[in-house]
Protein backbone atom coordinates (compact mmCIF):
# COMPACT_ATOMS: atom_id res chain seq x y z
CA UNK A 1 0.00 0.00 0.00
CA UNK A 2 1.39 3.34 -1.30
CA UNK A 3 1.65 6.04 1.88
CA UNK A 4 2.92 9.60 2.26
CA UNK A 5 6.90 9.17 1.56
CA UNK A 6 5.95 6.71 -1.59
CA UNK A 7 3.19 9.38 -2.67
CA UNK A 8 4.86 12.44 -2.26
CA UNK A 9 8.10 10.81 -3.90
CA UNK A 10 5.75 9.86 -6.88
CA UNK A 11 4.09 12.85 -7.11
CA UNK A 12 7.46 15.17 -7.10
CA UNK A 13 9.23 13.07 -9.98
CA UNK A 14 5.71 13.42 -11.91
CA UNK A 15 6.11 17.13 -11.92
CA UNK A 16 8.07 19.04 -14.20
CA UNK A 17 10.64 20.97 -12.64
CA UNK A 18 13.46 20.68 -14.96
CA UNK A 19 15.81 22.78 -16.97
CA UNK A 20 14.13 22.94 -20.61
CA UNK A 21 15.39 20.78 -23.15
CA UNK A 22 18.26 23.35 -25.03
CA UNK A 23 18.71 25.49 -22.16
CA UNK A 24 21.01 25.56 -19.16
CA UNK A 25 19.73 27.85 -16.64
CA UNK A 26 15.93 28.70 -15.31
CA UNK A 27 15.91 32.62 -14.55
CA UNK A 28 15.30 33.68 -10.96
CA UNK A 29 11.52 34.33 -10.84
CA UNK A 30 10.66 32.28 -13.36
CA UNK A 31 6.53 31.99 -13.61
CA UNK A 32 6.49 28.40 -14.80
CA UNK A 33 8.49 27.36 -11.86
CA UNK A 34 6.76 30.06 -9.50
CA UNK A 35 3.45 28.86 -10.42
CA UNK A 36 4.51 24.53 -10.47
CA UNK A 37 6.20 24.95 -6.98
CA UNK A 38 2.64 27.13 -5.44
CA UNK A 39 0.45 24.53 -6.87
CA UNK A 40 2.19 21.32 -6.04
CA UNK A 41 4.88 21.98 -3.64
CA UNK A 42 3.92 24.39 -1.38
CA UNK A 43 0.49 22.51 -0.22
CA UNK A 44 3.21 19.51 0.41
CA UNK A 45 5.10 21.97 3.11
CA UNK A 46 1.53 23.25 4.41
CA UNK A 47 0.53 20.09 5.11
CA UNK A 48 3.34 19.52 7.62
CA UNK A 49 2.02 22.09 10.29
CA UNK A 50 4.56 24.20 10.19
CA UNK A 51 4.92 26.95 12.95
CA UNK A 52 5.65 29.75 10.28
CA UNK A 53 6.04 29.50 6.31
CA UNK A 54 7.94 32.46 4.51
CA UNK A 55 7.91 32.35 0.73
CA UNK A 56 10.13 34.51 -1.61
CA UNK A 57 9.16 36.54 -4.65
CA UNK A 58 11.31 33.93 -6.59
CA UNK A 59 9.62 30.98 -5.41
CA UNK A 60 11.58 29.53 -2.50
CA UNK A 61 10.16 28.50 0.61
CA UNK A 62 11.18 28.30 4.04
CA UNK A 63 9.15 26.46 6.42
CA UNK A 64 9.98 26.68 10.63
CA UNK A 65 9.45 23.81 13.06
CA UNK A 66 9.79 24.63 16.76
CA UNK A 67 10.73 27.70 18.33
CA UNK A 68 12.30 30.60 16.43
CA UNK A 69 15.95 30.12 17.78
CA UNK A 70 19.13 31.06 15.66
CA UNK A 71 20.92 27.89 16.92
CA UNK A 72 19.03 25.02 15.04
CA UNK A 73 19.07 22.84 11.68
CA UNK A 74 18.06 23.87 8.21
CA UNK A 75 17.30 21.16 6.20
CA UNK A 76 17.72 21.98 2.56
CA UNK A 77 15.65 20.67 -0.28
CA UNK A 78 15.99 22.03 -4.25
CA UNK A 79 13.25 21.93 -6.58
CA UNK A 80 15.01 22.09 -9.85
CA UNK A 81 16.22 19.09 -11.95
CA UNK A 82 19.01 18.93 -14.34
CA UNK A 83 20.26 16.18 -15.50
CA UNK A 84 18.14 13.02 -17.10
CA UNK A 85 17.90 14.86 -20.31
CA UNK A 86 17.51 12.02 -22.87
CA UNK A 87 14.85 10.27 -20.85
CA UNK A 88 12.20 8.88 -22.33
CA UNK A 89 8.70 9.90 -20.71
CA UNK A 90 10.58 12.00 -17.78
CA UNK A 91 7.86 13.00 -15.77
CA UNK A 92 5.50 9.79 -16.09
CA UNK A 93 6.99 8.53 -12.44
CA UNK A 94 6.75 4.95 -12.42
CA UNK A 95 7.55 2.22 -9.56
CA UNK A 96 9.65 -0.83 -11.22
CA UNK A 97 11.88 -3.20 -10.53
CA UNK A 98 15.30 -1.95 -8.99
CA UNK A 99 17.03 -4.71 -10.14
CA UNK A 100 17.43 -4.22 -13.83
CA UNK A 101 18.86 -1.02 -12.24
CA UNK A 102 20.94 -2.04 -10.28
CA UNK A 103 18.84 -0.97 -7.40
CA UNK A 104 17.65 -2.68 -4.06
CA UNK A 105 13.83 -3.10 -3.96
CA UNK A 106 11.24 -0.77 -5.86
CA UNK A 107 12.14 2.01 -7.50
CA UNK A 108 10.90 4.75 -8.94
CA UNK A 109 11.85 6.32 -12.34
CA UNK A 110 11.65 9.62 -13.25
CA UNK A 111 13.61 12.95 -13.96
CA UNK A 112 14.87 13.93 -11.48
CA UNK A 113 14.34 10.82 -9.07
CA UNK A 114 17.88 10.24 -7.68
CA UNK A 115 19.63 14.12 -7.74
CA UNK A 116 16.75 16.12 -5.65
CA UNK A 117 13.68 14.71 -6.01
CA UNK A 118 13.95 11.29 -3.82
CA UNK A 119 16.10 13.36 -1.19
CA UNK A 120 12.87 15.92 -1.17
CA UNK A 121 10.83 13.41 -0.15
CA UNK A 122 12.83 11.81 2.28
CA UNK A 123 13.16 15.28 3.69
CA UNK A 124 9.70 15.90 3.73
CA UNK A 125 8.47 13.00 5.38
CA UNK A 126 11.44 13.66 7.92
CA UNK A 127 9.62 16.89 9.03
CA UNK A 128 6.43 15.13 9.65
CA UNK A 129 8.46 12.57 12.62
CA UNK A 130 9.28 16.14 14.42
CA UNK A 131 7.75 17.26 17.75
CA UNK A 132 8.60 18.56 20.85
CA UNK A 133 11.85 20.76 19.68
CA UNK A 134 14.04 22.80 21.54
CA UNK A 135 15.33 24.62 18.94
CA UNK A 136 14.50 25.51 15.42
CA UNK A 137 14.87 23.04 12.47
CA UNK A 138 14.02 25.15 9.08
CA UNK A 139 12.94 23.15 5.68
CA UNK A 140 13.64 24.89 3.00
CA UNK A 141 12.65 24.76 -1.13
CA UNK A 142 15.46 26.16 -3.27
CA UNK A 143 14.27 27.31 -6.38
CA UNK A 144 18.22 28.14 -8.17
CA UNK A 145 18.05 26.98 -11.54
CA UNK A 146 21.69 28.45 -12.66
CA UNK A 147 24.05 26.44 -10.35
CA UNK A 148 24.23 29.44 -8.39
CA UNK A 149 24.22 30.50 -4.90
CA UNK A 150 21.59 32.70 -5.39
CA UNK A 151 19.14 30.50 -4.18
CA UNK A 152 20.68 30.43 -0.85
CA UNK A 153 21.40 34.02 -0.96
CA UNK A 154 17.62 34.60 -1.09
CA UNK A 155 17.05 31.99 1.74
CA UNK A 156 19.98 33.57 4.15
CA UNK A 157 19.48 37.24 3.44
CA UNK A 158 15.89 38.19 2.13
CA UNK A 159 14.09 35.38 4.55
CA UNK A 160 16.00 35.52 7.35
CA UNK A 161 16.78 32.13 8.34
CA UNK A 162 18.90 31.56 10.76
CA UNK A 163 20.87 28.58 11.88
CA UNK A 164 23.90 26.81 13.33
CA UNK A 165 23.90 23.39 11.17
CA UNK A 166 22.70 22.26 7.91
CA UNK A 167 21.70 19.39 5.91
CA UNK A 168 21.49 19.48 2.36
CA UNK A 169 19.09 16.55 0.78
CA UNK A 170 21.10 15.25 -2.41
CA UNK A 171 21.70 12.79 -3.84
CA UNK A 172 24.99 11.18 -2.38
CA UNK A 173 23.88 7.11 -1.94
CA UNK A 174 23.37 7.85 1.54
CA UNK A 175 26.75 8.68 2.32
CA UNK A 176 27.49 12.11 4.14
CA UNK A 177 29.33 14.46 1.92
CA UNK A 178 31.97 16.76 4.28
CA UNK A 179 33.31 18.65 1.08
CA UNK A 180 33.13 19.65 -2.36
CA UNK A 181 35.14 22.04 -4.81
CA UNK A 182 33.66 25.27 -5.65
CA UNK A 183 33.50 26.16 -9.08
CA UNK A 184 33.35 29.59 -11.42
CA UNK A 185 32.13 29.43 -14.75
CA UNK A 186 34.64 31.78 -17.33
CA UNK A 187 33.14 33.24 -20.00
CA UNK A 188 36.07 34.42 -23.05
CA UNK A 189 34.82 36.28 -25.78
CA UNK A 190 37.21 36.44 -28.91
CA UNK A 191 36.21 39.29 -31.33
CA UNK A 192 36.91 39.28 -35.27
CA UNK A 193 34.86 40.34 -38.19
CA UNK A 194 32.05 38.92 -40.95
CA UNK A 195 32.43 38.07 -44.16
CA UNK A 196 32.04 35.45 -46.64
CA UNK A 197 33.77 32.40 -46.31
CA UNK A 198 34.83 32.08 -49.82
CA UNK A 199 37.06 36.16 -49.02
CA UNK A 200 37.93 35.50 -45.77
CA UNK A 201 40.79 37.69 -46.03
CA UNK A 202 37.73 40.36 -45.89
CA UNK A 203 37.23 39.31 -42.34
CA UNK A 204 38.88 38.00 -39.24
CA UNK A 205 38.46 34.63 -38.31
CA UNK A 206 38.44 34.55 -34.33
CA UNK A 207 37.98 30.80 -34.76
CA UNK A 208 41.21 29.87 -35.00
CA UNK A 209 42.90 32.37 -32.32
CA UNK A 210 39.54 30.64 -30.57
CA UNK A 211 40.90 27.66 -30.54
CA UNK A 212 44.38 27.75 -29.87
CA UNK A 213 43.49 29.74 -26.52
CA UNK A 214 41.66 26.33 -25.81
CA UNK A 215 44.49 24.32 -26.24
CA UNK A 216 46.47 26.91 -23.67
CA UNK A 217 44.03 26.09 -21.26
CA UNK A 218 45.95 23.32 -19.65
CA UNK A 219 49.07 25.40 -19.10
CA UNK A 220 47.01 27.66 -17.13
CA UNK A 221 48.79 28.17 -13.11
CA UNK A 222 46.47 25.75 -10.97
CA UNK A 223 47.42 25.08 -7.10
CA UNK A 224 48.17 21.73 -5.54
CA UNK A 225 45.74 19.24 -5.43
CA UNK A 226 43.92 19.11 -2.21
CA UNK A 227 44.16 15.94 -0.23
CA UNK A 228 40.69 15.14 0.04
CA UNK A 229 39.01 16.81 -2.87
CA UNK A 230 41.36 16.01 -5.61
CA UNK A 231 42.28 19.07 -8.61
CA UNK A 232 41.48 22.50 -9.15
CA UNK A 233 40.76 21.86 -13.16
CA UNK A 234 40.44 24.79 -16.02
CA UNK A 235 37.77 22.39 -18.50
CA UNK A 236 36.24 23.98 -21.61
CA UNK A 237 33.08 22.89 -22.59
CA UNK A 238 31.06 25.04 -24.48
CA UNK A 239 32.23 26.90 -27.84
CA UNK A 240 30.20 28.92 -29.94
CA UNK A 241 30.12 30.97 -32.58
CA UNK A 242 27.89 34.27 -33.94
CA UNK A 243 25.95 34.38 -35.97
CA UNK A 244 25.59 31.29 -36.92
CA UNK A 245 24.97 32.00 -40.91
CA UNK A 246 25.85 30.08 -44.10
CA UNK A 247 29.23 30.34 -45.35
CA UNK A 248 29.95 33.20 -43.19
CA UNK A 249 32.77 33.76 -40.82
CA UNK A 250 31.32 34.47 -37.28
CA UNK A 251 31.97 37.99 -36.16
CA UNK A 252 32.91 36.23 -32.74
CA UNK A 253 33.34 33.16 -30.65
CA UNK A 254 32.23 32.61 -26.85
CA UNK A 255 34.19 30.04 -24.77
CA UNK A 256 32.81 29.37 -21.24
CA UNK A 257 35.25 27.07 -19.58
CA UNK A 258 34.26 25.49 -15.79
CA UNK A 259 36.98 26.31 -13.55
CA UNK A 260 36.88 24.07 -10.53
CA UNK A 261 37.96 26.01 -6.37
CA UNK A 262 40.05 24.36 -3.92
CA UNK A 263 39.57 25.65 -0.51
CA UNK A 264 40.92 29.15 -0.09
CA UNK A 265 40.40 30.24 -3.92
CA UNK A 266 38.16 32.82 -4.53
CA UNK A 267 36.29 33.29 -7.72
CA UNK A 268 37.14 36.69 -8.76
CA UNK A 269 40.57 35.60 -8.33
CA UNK A 270 40.82 32.72 -9.91
CA UNK A 271 39.02 34.81 -13.29
CA UNK A 272 41.71 37.47 -12.64
CA UNK A 273 44.68 34.68 -13.07
CA UNK A 274 43.13 33.72 -16.18
CA UNK A 275 42.62 36.97 -17.59
CA UNK A 276 46.21 37.81 -17.11
CA UNK A 277 47.41 34.57 -18.94
CA UNK A 278 45.42 35.26 -21.95
CA UNK A 279 46.31 38.78 -21.85
CA UNK A 280 47.73 40.20 -25.41
CA UNK A 281 47.24 36.75 -26.99
CA UNK A 282 44.90 38.62 -29.69
CA UNK A 283 43.09 41.69 -29.97
CA UNK A 284 40.55 42.62 -27.31
CA UNK A 285 39.89 39.14 -26.20
CA UNK A 286 37.24 39.66 -22.93
CA UNK A 287 37.49 37.93 -19.98
CA UNK A 288 34.59 37.41 -17.26
CA UNK A 289 32.97 35.74 -14.59
CA UNK A 290 29.60 33.62 -14.87
CA UNK A 291 27.90 31.84 -12.01
CA UNK A 292 29.93 30.58 -9.17
CA UNK A 293 29.91 28.61 -6.32
CA UNK A 294 32.27 28.73 -3.22
CA UNK A 295 33.92 25.18 -1.97
CA UNK A 296 32.21 23.26 0.86
CA UNK A 297 34.51 21.88 3.88
CA UNK A 298 33.35 20.16 7.51
CA UNK A 299 35.28 18.86 9.58
CA UNK A 300 33.94 15.38 10.66
CA UNK A 301 33.81 16.64 14.31
CA UNK A 302 31.38 18.70 13.56
CA UNK A 303 27.92 18.32 15.27
CA UNK A 304 26.01 17.97 12.02
CA UNK A 305 28.32 15.08 11.34
CA UNK A 306 27.74 13.61 14.40
CA UNK A 307 23.98 13.78 14.26
CA UNK A 308 24.70 11.56 10.86
CA UNK A 309 26.72 8.91 12.74
CA UNK A 310 26.81 5.48 11.03
CA UNK A 311 26.65 6.47 7.52
CA UNK A 312 30.00 6.68 5.54
CA UNK A 313 31.72 9.79 4.87
CA UNK A 314 32.89 10.98 1.26
CA UNK A 315 34.10 14.13 -0.81
CA UNK A 316 32.30 15.15 -3.76
CA UNK A 317 34.07 16.51 -6.90
CA UNK A 318 31.15 18.49 -8.34
CA UNK A 319 30.49 21.38 -6.98
CA UNK A 320 27.07 22.09 -5.06
CA UNK A 321 25.25 24.25 -2.90
CA UNK A 322 26.91 23.57 0.57
CA UNK A 323 29.94 26.12 0.12
CA UNK A 324 27.68 28.91 0.71
CA UNK A 325 26.47 27.68 4.24
CA UNK A 326 30.00 26.98 4.64
CA UNK A 327 30.96 30.72 4.12
CA UNK A 328 28.67 31.97 6.54
CA UNK A 329 30.33 29.94 9.35
CA UNK A 330 26.95 27.29 8.83
CA UNK A 331 28.95 23.73 8.62
CA UNK A 332 26.54 22.55 5.82
CA UNK A 333 26.81 18.84 4.90
CA UNK A 334 25.21 16.90 2.11
CA UNK A 335 23.23 13.57 1.89
CA UNK A 336 20.26 11.45 0.49
CA UNK A 337 19.19 8.64 -1.42
CA UNK A 338 20.10 8.53 -4.85
CA UNK A 339 23.45 6.96 -6.75
CA UNK A 340 24.14 9.43 -9.43
CA UNK A 341 26.17 8.81 -12.64
CA UNK A 342 28.65 11.60 -13.28
CA UNK A 343 29.55 9.70 -16.69
CA UNK A 344 27.52 9.02 -20.15
CA UNK A 345 24.19 8.02 -17.72
CA UNK A 346 23.86 11.69 -16.69
CA UNK A 347 21.61 12.35 -19.29
CA UNK A 348 19.69 9.38 -19.26
CA UNK A 349 17.48 7.30 -16.57
CA UNK A 350 17.17 8.20 -13.52
CA UNK A 351 15.57 6.12 -10.65
CA UNK A 352 15.93 5.67 -6.83
CA UNK A 353 15.24 2.98 -4.48
CA UNK A 354 12.25 3.92 -1.74
CA UNK A 355 13.90 1.68 0.61
CA UNK A 356 16.79 4.04 0.33
CA UNK A 357 14.36 7.45 0.76
CA UNK A 358 13.17 5.48 3.60
CA UNK A 359 16.57 5.07 5.39
CA UNK A 360 17.15 8.71 4.51
CA UNK A 361 13.79 9.81 6.08
CA UNK A 362 14.73 7.93 9.41
CA UNK A 363 18.16 9.68 9.58
CA UNK A 364 16.91 13.05 8.33
CA UNK A 365 14.55 12.88 11.64
CA UNK A 366 16.86 11.31 14.05
CA UNK A 367 19.49 14.15 13.00
CA UNK A 368 17.45 16.81 13.36
CA UNK A 369 16.46 15.37 16.55
CA UNK A 370 19.45 15.12 18.08
CA UNK A 371 20.89 18.59 17.23
CA UNK A 372 17.51 20.16 17.88
CA UNK A 373 14.90 17.83 19.98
Amino acid sequence: MADFLENTLLSLVGTDTAVPAGATEILPGDTQLYDTVTRSVLPLVEALGPDEILRHPCGDIAARFGPDTPDGLLLQTYIVSQHGNLMTDPHQARIVDGAALNLDGPAVVGQGANQNKGPMAAALSAARELRSLRRAVWLTVNCEGRSSHDGSRRIFGDLGVRAAQSIIAFGTNLHVSLGNRGRVDIRITVPGAASHSSQPELGRNPIPPAAELVGRLPEVPLPPPHPDLGPATATPYQFRCEPIAPHTLPSRVHVVVDRRLLPGEDPDAAVAAVRRYLDGSWPDVEVGAGASMFPALVEPSAPVVSALAGFPMMYSRNAFDAGYGCSLGVPTVMFGPGRRDFGAGVVHAEAVAISDCRVAAAALADAARTLCG
